[in-house]
């Protein structure tokens, strides 16, 4: 969205323009579905740059041949990733660095699936990051003052977590039983984590956001800089959902992060761009969704999905249309 600026110079009412775009980068992982990695692109404001993670499990051609003609840059360094792992801070950062190494200046960089779809038109998603002043669509409670039941999970440590051991495999079931070992002599991970001279408090919050290039550019410094720090996420449970959080609120940037004050919180409520249902496992949004969808004030929706979503999603492109 171009906004312009007059200025009038008396007494000959000389008219001068001014004018600027706000640059938007959206990092995307996806790992199925490449028709719908096309929908989705196509879908969002054609100013923006795309950088997509895919998978390093499945096979990149898919997508490659769905995006062809679009302004889509595919990382190539790839992760396998598994539910819960580092891999999933590891792809996350290397989107983060593939897009600050762009010779493009991004203002926002906004962290997206694959299976997600959005639910505003362009024009409101591009007035809103334009006129939000510096704010972080970052959400995130801080585990380090909850009680010991809801930080159970935070407090163990997850040895071997940096490799996509497949769930059920002997490998998995070994660093499962090692969990459990270190669980029983009483071996508890601390919820402060070292950091650039300072103890940080552990933060969480959802996966998906949106961040200032200068959050995004402080967090891949302490990535590549701070090992302890780095360290402590690789034995810890949904490093994803606590490592740029935490980073975030325990430092400048945490004025313009929400956090929730709350003895426990759910990850519809830590999402701040998307609408997602959460129950064994992320509901597929259909058609019987629309209204909830549309008036849940998000940007996004996840996860919709070629095939079964296809009604939503031409209910929710007319309603865009409008």
């Amino acid at each position: 969205m171009q906004k312009y600026i007059f200025y009038f110079e008396l007494p000959t009412f000389n008219v001068i323009f001014a004018t600027y775009m706000i640059n938007i980068a959206f990092l995307i992982s996806a790992h199925t579905d490449a028709p719908h990695l096309r929908r989705l692109i196509c879908s969002l404001p054609k100013e923006a740059d795309f950088f997509v993670h895919v998978d390093a499990k499945v096979d990149i051609q898919p997508f490659l041949d769905a995006t062809q003609g679009l302004n889509v840059h595919f990382i190539s360094k790839r992760t396998d990733i598994m539910w819960g792992s580092f891999g999933q801070v590891m792809y996350q950062m290397n989107l983060i660095h593939e897009a600050l190494s762009s010779t493009k200046h991004f203002d926002y960089l906004i962290s997206i699936s694959g299976l997600e779809y959005p639910l505003w038109k362009n024009s409101r998603i591009l007035e809103e990051i334009e006129n939000n002043n510096g704010k972080e669509y970052l959400f995130a409670t801080c585990m380090s003052d909850k009680n010991q039941d809801s930080t159970k999970l935070y407090r163990e440590y997850r040895f071997f977590n940096i490799y996509a051991w497949k769930y059920g495999t002997l490998k998995s079931k070994f660093r499962v039983a090692i969990r459990h070992i270190v669980n029983l002599l009483g071996i508890k991970k601390k919820l402060t984590i070292p950091c650039n001279g300072k103890k940080f408090k552990l933060y969480k919050g959802g996966s998906w956001w949106g961040i200032t290039n200068e959050l995004a550019t402080y967090v891949w410094y302490i990535y590549s800089h701070e090992k302890k720090f780095v360290n402590y996420f690789k034995t810890a449970f949904a490093p994803d959902e606590t490592f740029i959080h935490t980073i975030a609120c325990n430092t400048v940037f945490a004025q313009n992060c929400t956090i929730i004050d709350k003895k426990s919180t759910s990850l519809e409520e830590l999402s701040p761009l998307t609408y997602i249902e959460y129950g064994k496992e992320i509901k597929i949004l259909t058609e019987e969704d629309f209204d909830a969808l549309i008036n849940s004030n998000k940007m996004f929706c996840r996860k919709t999905i070629t095939g079964k979503s296809d009604k939503l999603l031409d209910k929710i492109d007319e309603y865009r249309n409008r």
